[in-house]
């Protein structure tokens, strides 16, 4: 899948989220294809970085749909610091990977988070009414 953006912009984007970092957007490209290794940054660092600072929809374009199936690992995910990514990301990598998708998030927990942002306010004092 050719995405359209060359690979002088790919450099150019992971140089961005690496700005803290001495390494050249070549260099950064090269560990991140897997082409070149670095002392201290491997290919899983940079894939965390991306997937915590970079949309999804970068991420698809710097990579493409078949690399991102291929790097998105169990491992990988669970490098990522803020829960709600690693959540995210799973669940995409349980699709990517053509597993079943669990619907263990339908119960009662979920129901009680995601209501309030369901229905009406009407909805929830008819339902005290009939209580």
């Amino acid at each position: 899948m050719e995405s359209g953006v060359t690979t002088i912009e790919k450099q150019n984007i992971l140089k961005k989220i690496f700005w803290d970092d001495p390494i050249p957007g070549a260099d950064l490209f090269s560990i991140l294809i897997g082409s070149k290794n670095n002392e201290y940054l491997s290919q899983e660092k940079i894939i965390v970085r991306m997937l915590e600072r970079l949309g999804w929809h970068t991420i698809l374009d710097l990579l493409g749909i078949e690399q991102v199936r291929l790097l998105l690992t169990k491992e990988v995910i669970s490098k990522i610091h803020q829960r709600e990514l690693r959540e995210r990301y799973e669940f995409i990598r349980v699709v990517l990977s053509g597993e079943p998708v669990s619907f263990t998030g339908w119960g009662d927990e979920y129901y009680q988070k995601i209501k309030h942002t369901l229905f009406s306010n009407r909805w929830y004092r008819t339902q005290q009414a009939l209580l």
